[in-house]
């Protein structure tokens, strides 16, 4: 539909056609002009712009049979001068584009003025991954040890019976999977200081951590989740409020944030310029990990992170940070020695592998894992990036965190005598990029590789890399990964993990994913 307003126009655009003398040229009469303008401008669509151009063809030769030929004094018009004709068009352009913008009109090929501010991504991923174990041969290699308990799974049913035997991680059985990861994000943009996101996301189960579905469940239909829902206030220029599920806020790598997290919190960031590209920036949060409505004991992060960003020399850019996260509540509280169950509410929410624990049940029947150590972390991050070949980048990152607050060797074994795991507070990591920054078209490719080491308790295995040792602390290795733009935002990838752990008994993996790759 369009405004009654334009009704007068296209019905005169229309009768100037009609009007026309037989022998006057109609495709360079104002009237088609006017319909051309109306498709162009959106208001009526070009099929019904030629059905008005040809029922006007039919009227005009209609009349022109009932009507005597012109007599001598009878002024004939057979054209309209360039000069009108280019001020008719301009002056009719400019009102229709006015009233598109004001009158609150929808043309066919149009949208309101409400849908603007709306902008929708996504992206696609499908994946195979291969995860292979060494295999145990005495003459040359020992193997994994098969029976690491899965204390995720302990807690996940309140404990268990030590005679009934625990649920353990596969550490031997070479695992082939097909995968898929769906995002579709909505960002609007309200006014010019308010704005907020949406993003869903597939995913195997609601951790933080992954978004990949697993196929291979009878085709049951998959859940979709709620990855994002925020709202970010921009009062000023550099000045951003922001709170809800969010995007990570923080400069870090993936050894402290797995890729994938969207921290829930409230987070404000500042940002200065110094002139040019440069600037200096700070961001501080407020993060609820679990609300113990009954006993007040609720676990949450503060953090704080400032650094600065710019290009330092030509073709050189620099971007360092240094963060701290300070935790509490974190640590699990040992039961009394009576067999009592009352601290069993500081049982961590979740747990991956890798970080100190202890058996919080004294009764010496059942096991529910606690967390040994807290967590205060000090986290800097640097990278130094060189544009100097074009639109190929070479980006260098080094990545250091240490937890401060790391319990010590004799106050773990006070909590768990039969303790074999060294506490280790550090971890780091180096890694190289080549390549494009984004691979958005045919030929565009990105190379990586790195090396990582993080110990037992240097960051929350809940939240480190989901994917490097199949995710956790208390393992070193090092990863390749690669990228070849194949089509318009389409690519094909490989990547490559090697990992071994560093106290525990012996787990090692190695991981292959080829990736399939698409994004709007």
């Amino acid at each position: 539909m369009f405004s009654r307003r334009f009704m007068p126009l296209l019905l005169a655009g229309t009768a100037l056609v009609a009007a026309q003398p037989v022998h006057a040229q109609s495709t360079d009469d104002i009237g088609v002009e006017i319909l051309q303008l109306l498709v162009d401008e959106g208001v009526i669509p070009a099929q019904k712009a030629q059905d008005l151009l040809a029922k006007a063809k039919v009227a005009a030769e209609l009349r022109r049979q009932r009507e005597a030929p012109p007599s001598a004094t009878t002024i004939d018009v057979s054209y309209v001068p360039e000069a009108t004709r280019v001020e008719l068009r301009e002056q009719i352009k400019k009102e229709v584009i006015a009233e598109a913008k004001t009158g609150g009109w929808i043309a066919p090929n149009s949208m309101p003025d409400w849908l603007h501010g709306l902008t929708i991504s996504g992206d696609f991923r499908l994946r195979y991954q291969g995860e292979f174990f060494p295999k145990s041969d005495p003459l040359h290699q020992i193997g994994n040890f098969p029976s690491f308990p899965d204390f995720n799974a302990i807690n996940a049913a309140r404990g268990v019976t030590n005679a009934a035997g625990f649920p353990i991680i596969n550490s031997t059985i070479d695992r082939h999977r097909v995968r898929y990861r769906a995002r579709l994000g909505l960002d609007a943009k309200i006014n010019d200081f308010v704005s907020v996101g949406l993003q869903l996301a597939s995913g195997d189960d609601a951790g933080a951590i992954s978004t990949n579905k697993t196929l291979g469940d009878y085709f049951n239909k998959d859940q979709i989740w709620i990855d994002r829902a925020f709202i970010r206030l921009t009062p000023i220029k550099g000045v951003n409020l922001i709170g809800g599920r969010i995007p990570n806020p923080f400069v870090s790598t993936d050894m402290v944030w797995d890729p994938d997290i969207n921290p829930e919190g409230v987070v404000l960031n500042l940002e200065h310029g110094l002139g040019g590209d440069r600037s200096i920036f700070a961001t501080a949060g407020y993060f609820p990990l679990q609300e113990n409505e009954i006993f007040g004991r609720d676990r949450r992060f503060y953090a704080g992170q400032v650094g600065v960003r710019g290009t330092v020399i030509d073709d050189v850019h620099v971007e360092a940070a240094a963060a701290y996260y300070d935790y509490q509540n974190i640590n699990s509280i040992k039961n009394a020695p009576d067999g009592s169950r009352l601290n069993d509410y500081t049982a961590p929410g979740a747990l991956a592998k890798g970080n100190s624990l202890f058996n919080m049940r004294t009764d010496g029947l059942t096991t529910l894992a606690g967390l040994a150590s807290d967590f205060n972390l000090l986290n800097v991050t640097g990278a130094i990036t060189y544009t100097g070949f074009g639109d190929t980048r070479v980006r260098l990152t080094g990545d250091i965190v240490r937890n401060l607050a790391l319990i010590s060797r004799a106050d773990l074994l006070r909590l768990d005598s039969n303790s074999l795991i060294k506490p280790g507070a550090l971890g780091w990591q180096v890694r190289l990029d080549v390549g494009q920054a984004h691979v958005t078209k045919r030929g565009d490719w990105r190379f990586a590789a790195a090396y990582k080491r993080v110990e037992t308790d240097a960051v929350l295995d809940i939240f480190t890399d989901s994917d490097f040792g199949l995710g956790g602390t208390d393992v070193k290795g090092y990863l390749i990964e690669g990228e070849l733009g194949i089509y318009k935002n389409t690519s094909i990838g490989v990547n490559w993990y090697s990992t071994d752990s560093i106290e525990r008994a012996p787990f090692s993996v190695d991981v292959l994913q080829l990736n399939l790759s698409t994004r709007f």
